[in-house]
This record gives C-alpha cells, structure tokens and sequence, in this order.
C-alpha cells in the first residue's frame, strides 16, 4: 500500500480544510523562527554595540541611572555633566590605562539633500586618547588635531546620506564655517552616524566649558575592573557603569517585550497543535467507512494508523517550509516591528538566520506533526471492520 500517494490523495478532497490547517502551522513556525533569529541577532548586535565603544567603564554624573549609559552609546543626550577636576581624579586611581573626556549634544540640522530639519550628535572628543579606545578607526582625508578649530570628522553613513565629501564647509548650524577633514571608515556602528569634533570645540560651540557628558576608561586588567569602579563610586559626582551592567540593562528592559512573544509563540503553537488535531479527527470520523473497508479487504489498524501520520506530517512539513519562507522574505518588516516594541534596540540587522536555525524550524514542525498525529492515528488503527462500517468513532 502507498500511504504517501493515499494521504496526498486524502487532502486533497479536502483542500480548504488543508488550507487552513497548514496556514495555522505556517504562522506558528513563522513566529517561532522570527523570535528566535531575532533573539540571536539582537545578542550579536548587542555584544558589537558594547565592544565598539573601546572602554572597559563609563563614568557618567552621580544619579543618572544605568540606562544614561545606554543613551550615550546609542547616541542619546543626558542632562548632567562632569568636571574637568572629576577626570583628573578618575585618571590619578591605580589600575585605569586611560580615561578619556566625552561631551555629546544633539542639535538639529536641515538635510543638504531632503532640506528636512534631521536631529544630529555631536561628539567633542580628545581624537589621540579616542584613537586608543578605537584602533581600527580608520579615514578619508585626515584626523584632526586635538589644539584644531572650525574642523570635524564624520561618520561614512551621515556622509553618504547628505553626500559630504573631505573639505566640505557646513553652512549653516551650530558648526557653520566648520570644515570636514576627514569621512570615517565605514565601522557598522553608532560612529557612523556621527559628526566628531575636538572637545574644547565642542564645549565652545555649545557653552559648555568645562564640562563633560562622560569619562570613557580603560583598565589596565579587566580582572580589577571591580575594585577600579569601586574606586571611582568614592568621588562626589562620578558614578561608574561597566559594560556588563549596561548590558544587563538593556536586557532587562527587553526582556519583558521578549516575554510577551514568547507568549504569542506558545498560544500560536497551542492553537495550531489543536487545529491539527481537529482537522485530523474529522477527517478520521468521516472516513469511518472507508477505514472499515480498508480493514475488510486486508488493511491492518497500522497500516491506516501509517495513513494518519501521513497526512499529519504533509500538513506540518508543508506549513514549516511556507512559515519558514514567510519568516525569511518578511523579515525586515517583523524586524521594523520589534524594533519599534523594544525599549532599546542597537544599530544594525536584528535579524540572524543561520542553516541551523533553519534546520531547527523544519525538524520542530515535523516534531509537531508526530505529536499532534498520534492521537487520531491510534483511534483510526482501532477501528474494528463491522464497527467502523457501522458507525463513527466515538
């Protein structure tokens, strides 16, 4: 007997149920491989986030809480500031290699090429002490000196966009007059979307003399960093934030959004596993005559039992593939959405797809398959050929 053609043939005749059925497993692999590329991605873009900012410790004003460091990587404004006499002290403890002053601001500049009023950062920077921070940074043009002035750099995706070339004159802003010395190398980060100045420029431009949004450190062994940080918590106006406390953070302000998907997925699968279910019981009670004819002409209960799965596993494997396309091909969509859910998303795709994880999707939808089959499997093999000719399944 061929249970592969014979199942094929089963649902078939009953395409609108088939339909609905393989849809309702489509939509539960596509939300299950959608949260978890997206929880892969979102690690990835995380870990690349936190190491592209070249610093072991941040050392943001006494009250801004841990979240102020996630601004500041992903290029927000806080209120506070530092002193100039706050990163002397910061540099005289033992154990830190460098600590180097950052002032950032946003203000808001028309598009050179829209004509849009666009908001835009503004890092002041030390460029020698950064450079340390960020030794692959490289650039079109040249770096600016530290004692420079009316000169900045910027990032290469902020250049592409408003087609800024080495020697460009702003012409209007708060850096109006300032010249562009230098386009940075594309770096898949925050920094490509910023404009770079010297600090004390930066702090002239924007009447902040003097003052600091935060101090970047390096350690000299990331084993002291506690004790350094401990170290830092003991003046006035500093408190430290490593790298590990802004990601556990972040993860804790994503972690509810997270929470609330895998709900979906779990509700998504229950739902689908009991339409399969159903689809597959009808089908048996209807055919009851059938399987009684089956069963008088030779066909054994496993042999029906076989047909079952059959058609279970068609219906599961078909919605896994269409499902795991679905995921694929509307990925930039699911990823536009989450974005807009999460309370902190960094730079970058969100969106990891792997042949495992694919793999992963596929074998799950067969597994379901099995799982909901075996139930109308065994009740359809137990049916007694008179019994079955009869009646329906109880």
């Amino acid at each position: 007997m061929n249970f592969l053609s014979l199942a094929i043939k089963n649902l078939l005749r009953r395409r609108g149920r088939t339909l609905l059925t393989v849809m309702g497993v489509a939509i539960a692999i596509s939300v299950l491989f959608s949260l978890l590329s997206l929880n892969s991605g979102y690690q990835k873009q995380l870990d690349k986030e936190m190491n592209s900012l070249g610093a072991n410790v941040l050392a943001v004003p006494k009250g801004c809480p841990y979240e102020a460091a996630s601004l500041i990587i992903h290029g927000g404004v806080i209120p506070k500031f530092l002193s100039e006499s706050d990163l002397q002290k910061i540099r005289n403890i033992s154990g830190v290699e460098l600590a180097t002053p950052m002032l950032m601001e946003q203000f808001i500049k028309k598009n050179s090429i829209t004509g849009k009023d666009e908001p835009h950062i503004a890092l002041g920077i030390n460029i020698d002490e950064y450079k340390q921070l960020k030794p692959w940074w490289g650039v079109q043009g040249r770096f600016f000196t530290n004692n420079e002035t009316d000169v900045k750099l910027i990032g290469r995706a902020l250049a592409d966009k408003e087609n800024i070339t080495v020697g460009f004159v702003m012409p209007a802003g708060p850096f109006k007059g300032f010249t562009t010395v230098g386009v940075l190398n594309r770096t898949g980060d925050q920094d490509d979307n910023f404009h770079f100045v010297p600090l004390a420029e930066a702090q002239r431009v924007f009447n902040k003399t003097g003052l600091i949004t935060t101090i970047a450190i390096k350690v000299k062994d990331v084993n002291q960093i506690s004790e350094v940080s401990a170290e830092m918590e003991k003046i006035p106006d500093v408190q430290a934030v490593t790298m590990t406390q802004v990601m556990g953070t972040v993860m804790n302000l994503a972690g509810s959004a997270e929470s609330l998907l895998m709900t979906v997925i779990a509700i998504a699968l229950i739902i689908s596993a009991f339409g399969i279910i159903n689809t597959l019981l009808m089908s048996v009670n209807e055919r009851t005559k059938e399987f009684g004819m089956m069963k008088a002409i030779g066909a054994s209960g496993l042999d029906i039992g076989k047909t079952v799965m059959a058609e279970t596993l068609f219906i599961t494997v078909i919605g896994g593939v269409i499902g795991t396309v679905g995921a694929i091909v509307g990925s930039s969509l699911i990823e536009g959405y989450v974005k807009g859910v999460l309370p902190y998303t960094p730079r970058g795709s969100l969106i990891a797809l792997s042949p495992e994880l694919i793999a992963f999707c596929l074998v799950f939808s067969v597994v379901l398959g099995l799982i909901c089959g075996i139930y109308p499997a065994f009740k359809s093999s137990r049916l007694t050929p008179m019994g079955a000719i009869r009646g329906g399944i109880e």
